[in-house]
């Protein structure tokens, strides 16, 4: 098996939490697991350490990566700039088109309940309001970023308040962007990016 589609899988695993922070990684485990020697293993495992998924532990074995509080804000604080950046390239390109879509893609994220169904929405509304930024490592750096801090993510049930919140966060960036004003969008995006769930909830769908 391609390496590669080891570290796909283990990543939707860490990122799912099928695989939740500081579960040890054995090769021989993995190994069997994919039906492969170690070897595509280790350079599956090579390529999330570069990511920041998998850490090194003092026993040189690794581990899923934890992501404290400090971790969070730091992550949250980054996007503020990158994302900040790539809708301030972004929305002067904008067309309608892109816009239309943003708005379904907003609309159909109140009513989804499916995790993994909020999750591909949400990326695809950042996506479709970034897209026209003419940066593809911009984008890249983006989709980084989101996959590093998705760790932590739990969709909120459905009516929730904080659900309320982001929906009305997106609904908010979304007027801005309509109104071109590019000041007032990155302002409501950097709002929207540093959101933070009451005390006892995990979730995190921005």
């Amino acid at each position: 098996m391609d390496p590669n589609l080891i570290a796909d899988a283990l990543r939707h695993d860490i990122e799912t939490r099928a695989l939740p922070p500081d579960t040890v990684l054995r090769q021989e485990i993995l190994a069997t697991r994919f039906g492969v020697s170690r070897q595509p293993v280790r350079q599956a495992l090579d390529r999330l350490l570069a990511e920041g998924l998998v850490v090194r532990r003092s026993d040189r074995g690794l581990a899923v990566a934890g992501l404290t509080a400090e971790d969070a804000r730091e992550l949250a604080a980054l996007r503020v700039l990158v994302e900040g950046e790539a809708l301030r390239l972004s929305l002067p390109r904008l067309d309608a088109r892109a816009l239309r879509r943003a708005e379904r893609l907003a609309e159909d994220l109140v009513e989804e309940e499916n995790p993994a169904a909020i999750e591909e929405l949400d990326v695809a509304f950042h996506a479709a309001l970034y897209g026209a930024c003419g940066s593809a490592r911009l984008l890249r750096l983006i989709d980084g970023l989101r996959r590093e801090g998705r760790r932590a993510y739990a969709a909120q049930p459905k009516g929730s308040a904080f659900r309320a919140a982001l929906a009305g966060q997106h609904e908010t960036i979304l007027a801005a962007c309509r109104a071109g004003d590019i000041a007032a969008a990155t302002a409501a995006l950097a709002a929207h990016l540093q959101a933070v769930p009451p005390p006892g909830d995990t979730g995190d769908d921005r």
